[in-house]
């Protein structure tokens, strides 16, 4: 985020200076590891300034490439990034930690939700996507846990499409069990190849690789810094004074200007693991990683960003890569003094270019700091009473920020959950807009879904498999409890119960006084829902 003096909208008056060279520089002492500028004078210029004719045209054939048909559903676009192969990744890799899970288990107590694990089996595609449907849904019904999606106790909080999806148990197993690798191919913290981010890198390289795959954006991004908020202990934690929830989990984000589209996203992993290069700025550095990453340089791309990534020699290394940019500058930056310290009235602002590079300064009151920006795009012109070079920055910085607000309006962000399944539900969230801005630009449909009608649809279509499943086997289960029921055995005698006992040294075995009046198994009155009866 741009800090406050730069994020607020300003107005201009006229400059009245004439055009002069502007002779020397100040250099600060926080840009010694800056490279030096060029010895080319700064020139000074009014508004309106004439027409430059730049050498790069954006030609780009921008909007959704590899798209499903113009009738497709919501699910449709959504499986573009959340992948069925990688869907059954994620089948494979929690139900292999599920299992490593329960063999390390010497006991397990008698009323451990691994027990409804034993019954019901491995997680299978359709569950899967039937339990991200679960999650989607919770951002949009919000409640202040998870157990009050199952609370039948007051009718006003009621939300049986939960339960029908299902049991609670169940659905508190797979989130406990969910994982997305394979634990035992994850470095140590002590090798030299360890990253805090090991247990979700797959999936923010999904993220980004099928982002770069069905979607050109448009001429104008912007790169901003995101927080996932946690207070979870990770070492990937970060504390951001400037956001609203402080602590959490930083990305550096490349996105679309005006739609908000997610292009490229890379996790800050700290500076242990995530070193700047010696002689790099950190928001240089940011600014060609996600670049490079997203292959945009070359193609007459406008780039914004806020100070804390804007220099001088970022712009004119943007402009040899063929990437205009557009950003706001600190005062500690590297700048020649009639920028850095310009003497100016309220509404009034000051221009100096050196080749493509324009510096401005501008002071919207007295009282006031000035700000600074700089542009290898912009022209010295006024727009409704105010800089042309800071209403393009005003329209077109706020990516990001857009992208966040779509994210948290319908993310359900826990406090219990770990760190790293956070990050991978969050960005499951971000999928969700991406494949929106596709659809709306691909789909034929009239009227076209808003995002909460295409969100719905969404979540329908992932549950509807699973739903029909569960379902059947509801019915089953109805008609052999309909014939079950419990009796008690003569005497002291006693059976291994069906449900909780386990003589292979899991949970240890149970003996019961009771059992199932149609099979004859051994049944705790407390375990008696959770037999399936089959009929001798």
């Amino acid at each position: 985020m741009a800090d406050s003096s730069d994020s607020e909208q300003f107005s201009d008056g006229e400059s009245d200076g004439d055009f002069e060279v502007i002779s020397g520089s100040s250099e600060s002492e926080d840009e010694m590891n800056d490279v030096p500028m060029n010895a080319n004078p700064w020139f000074r210029v009014r508004p309106p300034e004439i027409d430059y004719l730049h050498d790069q045209r954006f030609v780009e054939n921008s909007g959704p490439q590899n798209v499903p048909a113009a009738d497709a559903k919501p699910i449709d676009y959504f499986l573009l990034f959340l992948t069925l192969d990688f869907l059954r990744h994620i089948v494979r890799e929690t139900n292999r930690y599920a299992q490593d899970f329960i063999t390390s288990q010497q006991r397990i107590r008698r009323f451990s939700r691994l027990h409804s694990w034993f019954k019901v089996g491995a997680v299978t595609l359709d569950e899967m996507k039937g339990f991200i449907s679960v999650i989607l849904n919770m951002g949009l019904i919000r409640k202040p846990s998870i157990t009050e999606y199952w609370n039948t106790k007051f009718q006003s909080q009621d939300t049986v499409w939960f339960r029908n999806m299902f049991s609670r148990n169940r659905f508190q197993s797979i989130l406990k069990k969910f994982h997305i690798v394979d634990n035992t191919t994850i470095p140590n913290r002590n090798d030299d190849n360890y990253s805090p981010t090991s247990k979700f890198q797959c999936f923010v390289d999904l993220f980004n690789r099928q982002s770069k795959q069905h979607y050109i954006p448009k001429q104008n991004l912007s790169i901003d810094e995101s927080l996932i908020a946690s207070k979870g202990r990770s070492s990937i934690i970060q504390y951001i004074p400037s956001k609203a929830a402080k602590f959490g989990v930083k990305l550096w984000v490349l996105a679309e200007a005006v739609s908000g589209y997610i292009c490229q996203i890379s996790v800050y992993k700290g500076k242990q693991y995530d070193p700047t290069p010696q002689g790099m700025l950190q928001g240089a550095y940011v600014v060609n990683k996600l670049l490079d990453a997203a292959g945009l340089f070359n193609k007459a791309y406008h780039l914004f960003t806020d100070s804390f990534f804007s220099s001088i020699n970022l712009a004119k290394e943007l402009l040899a890569k063929g990437t205009l940019f557009t950003g706001t500058l600190r005062a500690n930056r590297q700048m020649p003094n009639t920028i850095k310290n310009p003497v100016l009235q309220e509404k009034e602002s000051i221009y100096i270019r050196q080749g493509r590079i324009l510096l401005c300064a501008y002071k919207e009151r007295n009282g006031r700091k000035p700000v600074r920006i700089i542009s290898s795009f912009s022209k010295a012109a006024q727009e409704n009473d105010k800089p042309a070079m800071i209403c393009s920055y005003n329209k077109f910085m706020g990516g990001v920020d857009l992208a966040d607000m779509m994210t948290e309006s319908y993310n359900d962000g826990r406090k219990t959950l770990k760190v790293w399944k956070k990050v991978v539900f969050n960005l499951m969230h971000r999928m969700v807009i991406n494949a929106y801005i596709i659809y709306k630009e691909n789909t034929s449909d009239n009227p076209k879904l808003s995002r909460l009608s295409f969100t719905q649809r969404l979540i329908e279509d992932l549950a509807k498999d699973h739903m029909v499943l569960r379902n059947e086997n509801q019915d089953d289960n109805r008609q052999n409890k309909n014939k079950h029921g419990i009796r008690k055995l003569p005497g002291h005698r006693e059976k291994d119960c069906d449900v909780c006992s386990d003589r292979n040294g899991y949970g240890g075995r149970r003996r019961s006084r009771t059992v199932c009046r149609v099979c004859g198994k051994g049944v705790h009155r407390d375990c008696k829902d959770n037999h399936l009866c089959v009929e001798s």
